[in-house]
């Protein structure tokens, strides 16, 4: 859904299809048609990157060691992000070693989150690229479940990819309408995300100039991600940090502690910091957004530690606070998502006391937050390994 297309060389080469009635309506006219037409289509969309296939303009091939050449694209969106996540109480009720369980284990890992479902649609190409580009890159991944039997009486969705819709037909008219309809299909889409890098690249490509901001009036968008455990660990509180510290946002408060742990402390990689990573480049994007007018994000990790010992929320949230939504808070209109915090919070919880956004850190946010429950990472790792155990026995 990217604009590859220079809108400028299109004005000058555009025809001005003089003889068309539907020319000689209205601006305003023409504007209310285009929207109704995109609203016959599926206005959620995810952003996604695939592989172009070179082999028809090619007839070699490729070298082994040649980088796949990538192409901005989109998939409808089949889930229903209001409904409870289900998969880690599905996960618990299968049998150690059943194919059930595999198929929960790994949506319960995938990096698409509550779009579980969405990645099953997905052709192969698209679901390759989305997971090198959500984990660092020595990740190992596994190969994607097969759907379960129908006798299995669990939802799986077909692998085949989603037939094409046409509704993008409209840009494909003439030169003038590509230009007239395609801000109303930006303003009337949302753009859904499931990895920070993604995200991060695709939003920059319209927060460069005014001039790109209103060809492209992004104002719907909705983030869905599983985070690594080094992006959080880049925002972990020093050990100096002053617990007593006033103010929300993005200061360092919080308590004294042992910092990462030694093999990230030891190892970083060059560049990454809290001001150069690609969550802090999604952030950014977000606040140079001038429309926005809807905004939710929903966020898990992949730490199998709890998110509460952590992740210091003020810290690695801190940019959020710089986002702008039509209507602000009142409006609900920027919602943030996050795990629930345990009840109780005694020494032995290793709380980051003073990291948390409640109370007093929540004084000028431009966001209305919900926590709610997560899967549980550590007691869906004991349970692959007493499955394992249960397989060589």
């Amino acid at each position: 859904m990217a604009a590859t297309t220079d809108p400028d060389t299109l004005h000058l080469s555009a025809d001005p299809q003089l003889a068309s009635p539907f020319f000689t309506l209205p601006a305003e006219i023409r504007n209310l048609i285009y929207t109704e037409f995109w609203h016959l289509g599926p206005s959620r969309q995810h952003i996604v990157l695939e592989r172009v296939d070179d082999k028809v303009s090619s007839p070699r091939p490729p070298p082994r060691d040649a980088v796949p050449v990538e192409r901005w694209a989109h998939t409808p969106c089949v889930a229903d992000p209001a409904r409870p996540d289900v998969r880690f109480d599905r996960f618990l009720v299968t049998s150690p070693v059943s194919a059930a369980r595999d198929v929960w284990g790994k949506r319960l890992k995938s990096e698409w989150c509550l779009h579980w479902a969405c990645e099953e649609r997905c052709g192969p190409d698209v679901v390759a690229i989305a997971r090198m580009r959500a984990q660092p890159p020595s990740t190992m991944w596994e190969e994607f479940p097969a759907p379960l039997p129908e006798d299995e009486h669990i939802e799986a969705p077909s692998r085949a990819p989603i037939p094409k819709s046409g509704f993008l037909d409209l840009l494909r008219v003439c030169k003038r309408m590509y230009l007239e309809a395609l801000p109303s299909l930006y303003a009337t889409t949302t753009f859904i995300f499931t990895d920070t890098r993604t995200a991060g690249d695709f939003l920059s490509l319209y927060t460069g100039t005014p001039a790109l901001t209103l060809r492209h009036p992004i104002r719907s968008v909705e983030l869905c991600l599983r985070i690594p455990n080094i992006l959080t660990e880049i925002y972990y509180p020093p050990a100096t940090a002053n617990p007593s510290a006033g103010g929300g946002g993005g200061g360092d408060n919080g308590r004294g502690d042992d910092g990462p742990p030694a093999v990230f402390a030891g190892r970083a990689r060059p560049g990454l910091s809290m001001s150069n990573n690609p969550w802090q480049r999604v952030c950014d994007a977000l606040a140079a957004l001038p429309q926005l007018q809807d905004l939710r994000v929903w966020l898990d990790s992949s730490d199998l530690r709890p998110w509460h010992k952590r992740v210091s929320e003020t810290r690695f949230f801190g940019r959020l606070f710089d986002v702008r939504v039509a209507g602000g808070e009142a409006a609900g209109r920027f919602v943030l998502g996050v795990p629930e915090l345990p009840e109780r919070r005694g020494p032995d919880s290793q709380a980051l006391e003073g990291q948390y956004l409640e109370g007093e850190r929540l004084e000028g946010a431009p966001f209305v937050l919900e926590r709610g429950p997560r899967p549980n990472n550590w007691r869906v790792h004991l349970r692959n390994i007493v499955g394992i155990s249960a397989m060589a026995g």
